[in-house]
């Protein structure tokens, strides 16, 4: 393999076979949010001269110790994973316009003929083997959905999803180009330069990449804390075969890529939580990891300890968001707070994994801490939650007894933690805020269950089905802006962002509803909440909404907040 060479050259070899290696993260580029890298990579080939040179970057392989044309990728997969799905689309549309072309046949601008299927055995497929397989779990659809073409396969990793997101974007921006722009770029793909650094075993790749991270490679604290624990066992152990060790972590960091795709949290943000929960220290997690290997009188087995314990950490994760789902007591805390509960929830699982009902009680006693430090008039700055977390060893009776006693006094001897939360609700008499839909659905919920009907779930609460028009907003039953009447200030100031006059009410109904007399668009309070039937009831009989409604709402509101948050 040349050092610097070309993609075209790259993928030339009859018998070569690039794959990504599954401890490495899966098809990560976005065509959305706000790395929208794939958009980039076409903005680069549309805006590049053809007779100029590309640099298309630098890719480090592994070479297999069984097959010695295939090379696993060690950096630069979500480029050479782009350029394959590049090709795939544009041998496919080739082929579109070779059909209706004159003699059936692709003319470039010098009046040669395109070989297309030349194309393909280069990028996609010589004979019987396909030149590109990515991660393990998701090669199966890109095998289907890349190099078949087949359209009616599907996935549910979030990679997949990716990969699938990308290929649409290239086939909408190539279908609307001209033949000439077409050959264009793949000219420019054909002969980007790039230079390649192959290596014959693990141990050198560890060191290599540990190296480029030193130098600020642009990664994840994930994929750096991979390198630096492949790269660290190898040199602390005394084992006559390192290589197997190192393969442990690898296959171990493979579950972990896995898990990552099947959840909605970032990568990072888990081993931050992991950090808080599971590590001594209070400093970043690469630093908290460093200082404890350091400190270890058997670092290998430290180090296999340590990863084993953040594969759990991922699998947890999961669970959780799953449980979530449908169970309030996880997705309250979530909800509130997930930053300062999820650790916490972390520690539980770790201890008492078969024991979901303990674990739901201790969320239980979270929620009301929560509750407390979201819904007050004074200035709280303290949560000992992560320290709570970071020193649970499993004694729940007397982690119970501690949560009770916060959930009493507070973080701090002086609070008077139950009555200023209680305060804010019977006193305050503004409450217009993002937060307080979570109070207004555990209200409609309190409603239903009297009424014995279905509540509304979690994963309805929190729209995870996406659905803009069934997305829950807080409303005001009469209007901020009015278009029937002019409010008194006194009105303004007192009841318009009372809680009295706020309700739950999904997008499209409090879209439809706008600045109109609530009397007069009554029938958007004629659903299936118990809430808007409460005050449909009161529309009906008395014709109007005044100040009187307003304040009996918010007394009926506020028995529900003291009893069911324990606010003495």
């Amino acid at each position: 393999m040349e050092r610097q060479t070309t993609i075209k050259k790259l993928f030339f070899d009859e018998g070569v076979q690039f794959a990504i290696p599954s401890y490495q993260r899966a098809y990560s580029w976005e065509v959305e949010k706000d790395k929208k890298q794939v958009k980039q990579f076409i903005a680069d080939i549309q805006e590049q001269n053809p007779k100029k040179k590309y640099f298309l970057g630098h890719f480090l392989f592994e070479k297999d110790k069984i097959s010695e044309n295939k090379f696993w990728v060690i950096d630069g997969q979500q480029r050479l994973t782009t350029v394959v799905i590049f090709f795939s689309v544009l041998i496919n549309e080739l082929e579109k316009r070779k059909e209706k072309a004159e003699n059936n046949k692709i003319i470039d601008e010098k009046g040669e003929e395109i070989d297309i299927w030349r194309i393909r055995e280069n990028y996609i497929k010589y004979r019987k083997k396909y030149k590109f397989e990515t991660v393990v779990y998701d090669n199966p659809f890109f095998e289907s959905y890349i190099l078949t073409n087949d359209e009616n396969v599907s996935t549910d990793t979030s990679s997949g999803k990716r990969i699938k997101k990308a290929k649409q974007l290239f086939k909408k921006t190539i279908e609307k180009a001209t033949l000439t722009e077409l050959l264009n770029w793949k000219t420019i793909i054909d002969n980007s330069v790039v230079t390649t650094f192959e290596v014959t075993d693990k141990i050198q790749a560890t060191q290599i990449f540990a190296f480029q991270n030193d130098r600020g490679k642009s990664l994840s604290t994930l994929e750096k804390l991979k390198a630096f624990l492949m790269h660290k066992i190898y040199s602390v152990t005394e084992n006559k075969n390192p290589e197997s060790l190192i393969r442990n972590i690898e296959t171990l960091f493979a579950d972990i890529y896995k898990q990552t795709e099947r959840i909605s949290y970032n990568e990072d943000h888990v081993l931050n939580f992991h950090n808080f929960a599971f590590l001594k220290g209070w400093e970043t997690t690469m630093q908290n990891v460093k200082t404890e290997l350091k400190n270890s009188t058997d670092k290998e087995n430290w180090i296999k300890k340590f990863v084993n314990n953040l594969k759990e950490t991922f699998l947890s994760i999961e669970k959780i968001e799953k449980i979530s789902e449908q169970d309030s007591s996880i997705s309250d805390i979530l909800i509130l707070d997930d930053y300062h509960s999820i650790p916490l929830l972390l520690k539980l699982f770790h201890f008492h994994k078969d024991n979901l009902s303990l674990v739901q009680k201790i969320a239980g006693l979270v929620e009301l801490i929560l509750f407390r430090l979201e819904y007050k008039n004074a200035d709280y700055r303290t949560n000992k939650l992560h320290s709570i977390a970071k020193g649970y060893e499993g004694d729940d009776l007397r982690l119970q007894e501690e949560l009770n006693r916060i959930v009493d006094e507070g973080f701090k001897w002086y609070w008077n933690f139950n009555d200023n939360c209680r305060n804010y609700f019977t006193n305050d008499k503004y409450h217009y805020h993002k937060n307080i839909k979570y109070v207004l659905w555990k209200y409609e919920n309190n409603l239903r269950q009297e009424n014995r009907t279905r509540t509304i779930s979690p994963i309805e609460f929190n729209n995870k089905f996406g659905t803009k028009n069934l997305e829950n907003t807080t409303d005001h039953i009469t209007p901020r802006n009015p278009n029937f009447t002019e409010y008194s200030d006194e009105f303004k100031i007192d009841w318009l962002n009372n809680i009295g006059n706020l309700t739950l009410m999904v997008w499209g109904d409090n879209s439809a509803k706008r600045n109109y007399n609530p009397v007069d668009k009554i029938d958007l309070f004629d659903s299936e909440y118990y809430s808007h039937k409460e005050i449909r009831k009161i529309l009906n009989s008395k014709g109007n909404w005044t100040e009187e409604d307003i304040k009996n709402r918010k007394d009926k509101i506020v028995d529900f907040i003291k009893k069911r948050w324990k606010l003495k």
